[in-house]
């Protein structure tokens, strides 16, 4: 496994690499959102810096991700199902 990929928890292969899964995708949506919003005419700065704040939570999510249990596996995987769903559905937070 390279060195950039999060080391697996002992909660279970498949479900690091779904949970792990899920939050990628949130981080992507939110680089996509930034890079939406900083190419704008107008940029919103309060919208641009809480999407920036929520990829630096979510990568810190990615890490803790890479020590967790099994429990704790599962409670960021269904965060990030959730989160991804809003995310796909209503846009950014404002």
């Amino acid at each position: 496994m390279p060195e950039s990929e999060p080391v697996p928890a002992p909660g279970g292969q498949l479900e690091f690499e779904a949970a792990r899964d899920a939050v990628l995708a949130v981080l992507a949506l939110y680089a996509e959102q930034i890079d939406s919003e900083e190419r704008r005419l107008h940029p919103d700065d309060a919208l641009l810096a809480h999407l920036v704040q929520e990829r630096i939570a979510y990568g810190a999510v990615l890490r803790v991700l890479q020590t967790t249990d099994a429990a704790g596996i599962a409670r960021i995987a269904k965060a990030a199902r959730t989160d991804l769903t809003r995310l796909e559905k209503d846009g950014p937070g404002r």
